[in-house]
């Protein structure tokens, strides 16, 4: 088993809980409902609901990228997406999507 499988799986599941996490403030942004955690994505230049949108088509990417994380394209496209939304699950995908690029650009 190489060192890169745990960091490959590591990378997954940051990337899985991140899109969930944004789906879930996405969601809870469109009902109007507020939590003491700030999950919503964090798109200043667009109003809420128009953002929550986005945020829900970023978190269905990132399910959807997660099992992509070997590809150094689509790390690439999550880290930039993560990067766009800022929100709790937008760090968490720029942050998986990095390990994931780290590995697949590292050779063992």
């Amino acid at each position: 088993m190489s060192l890169h499988a745990p960091l490959r799986s590591l990378a997954r599941a940051l990337i899985l809980v991140g899109g969930v996490v944004l789906i879930l403030g996405s969601v809870l942004q469109i009902v109007g409902s507020r939590s003491i955690l700030d999950l919503a994505p964090n798109i200043r230049s667009l109003g809420l609901f128009t953002g929550a949108i986005i945020g829900l088509i970023i978190g269905v990417l990132a399910l959807i990228g997660a099992s992509r994380v070997s590809s150094p394209v689509w790390t690439i496209i999550l880290m930039v997406l993560g990067y766009l939304v800022g929100s709790l699950g937008g760090i968490l995908i720029f942050i998986g999507a990095l390990i994931g690029l780290v590995t697949a650009l590292v050779k063992s």
